[in-house]
């Protein structure tokens, strides 16, 4: 069995890569951050490009964001393509043109999000929270509470009775905001009978995505630490040469390829079981898919935060520096290590999967 990479998929990596490298510039990447700005151009051009076709494997998808995590590109993609588009196709409705993303975090300092029929159709009130780029976003899908169970909701945005509120976030190239409804019209998409397996496998798909992004964040940190190690020189040698730094890039070296092994499994395992669901109608979710998923998402999240703390080793005082621009993928890392179910949550799943696998006692 031949578990490589097609050719056709290589190109399209290759392709990735050298669009992302001539817009996203360090340079650039640090300015947009320093204005806490995205690229409001980009959106077209992705689409020009392909990376939101609705017949994009998942394989496919997963290599886009681990090119989007090396070059940290300031776009709504993964909101849209993660998370806004299973809907969609739950709903069994067409992906519209624009950029989305999904809302369903209940605002910490309390409050969530109800839905109330009325004769003119739905209207929703309260607060959601977190919400990745939802200030980029031409409508959002909204999880909210309703007499027979959570359903999905579409809102355009602007809207009457919505209001938009920027929430300061420590990734500030992956903006987050507060949403607050006041009687805002919404169209309902997915009914509460199939909202929450449809909320859930949104979830699971955006953030198998982000392992994947996990991979280039850390792949780029490990890049920068090995350029500075054979650059900077000490005693007459660059530093790469003696083992305390050498030791410490292998490690993270071992620890990226674990992780784009495991987190290109989960995108294989996770379209193979959308497609089987496709066409038999049952739940793309199994034991093999849920712990392939645990474990892409826990690797993934643990190589990205070592290869940029161990980068953050290598060079020093330099890479502690604003001017450098290690410290952006660092905030990425970090905010993809605490983003939605906590790592400890997949490793108690991770647990259990191995716990039921022993034998039992003779």
């Amino acid at each position: 069995m031949d578990f490589a990479l097609t050719d056709e998929q290589r190109d399209l990596q290759a392709a990735a890569a050298r669009l992302l490298a001539d817009r996203y510039p360090a340079d650039r990447v640090a300015g947009m951050a320093d204005a806490a700005a995205g690229d409001p151009d980009a959106w077209p051009l992705l689409r020009r490009q392909g990376w939101c076709d609705p017949d994009l494997g998942m394989v496919e998808m997963g290599l886009l964001a681990q090119e989007g995590g090396y070059a940290l590109a300031a776009t709504p993609w993964w909101s849209t393509v993660g998370l806004a588009h299973p809907v969609h196709r739950a709903a069994g409705l067409a992906v519209p043109p624009g950029p989305l993303t999904l809302a369903w975090q209940d605002d910490p300092a309390g409050g969530g999000c109800r839905a109330v029929r009325h004769r003119d159709g739905w209207r929703l009130t309260g607060v959601r929270a977190l919400v990745t780029d939802a200030t980029a976003a031409a409508a959002l899908l909204v999880a909210a509470d309703t007499d027979a169970g959570v359903a999905l909701f579409a809102v355009p945005s602007p809207a009457d009775g919505l209001t938009v509120e920027p929430q300061p976030t420590l990734d500030r190239l992956r903006g987050a905001a507060r949403l607050r409804f006041a009687d805002t019209p919404g169209e309902l998409l997915v009914a509460p009978d199939a909202a929450g397996r449809a909320l859930a496998d949104a979830r699971r798909h955006g953030s198998t995505l982000l392992a994947c992004e996990a991979v280039g964040v850390a792949r780029r940190a490990l890049d920068l630490a090995c350029r500075h190690a054979g650059d900077r020189v000490q005693f007459g040698r660059p530093i790469g040469a003696y083992q305390a730094v050498a030791h410490r890039l292998a490690d993270s070296y071992v620890a990226l390829e674990l992780a784009t092994s495991l987190a290109l499994r989960a995108c294989w395992l996770l379209g193979a079981a959308g497609n089987a669901a496709d066409t038999t109608g049952s739940a793309a979710n199994g034991p093999e898919v849920e712990r392939a998923y645990a474990e892409a998402v826990v690797t993934g999240r643990r190589a990205a935060v070592r290869a940029c703390e161990d980068a953050l080793q290598v060079t020093g005082g330099l890479g502690a520096t604003w001017e450098y621009p290690l410290h952006w993928w660092y905030r990425r890392a970090l905010w993809l290590d605490c983003f939605d179910t906590p790592t400890t949550t997949h490793l108690a799943t991770l647990a259990d999967h191995l716990l039921a696998a022993r034998p039992g006692p003779s």
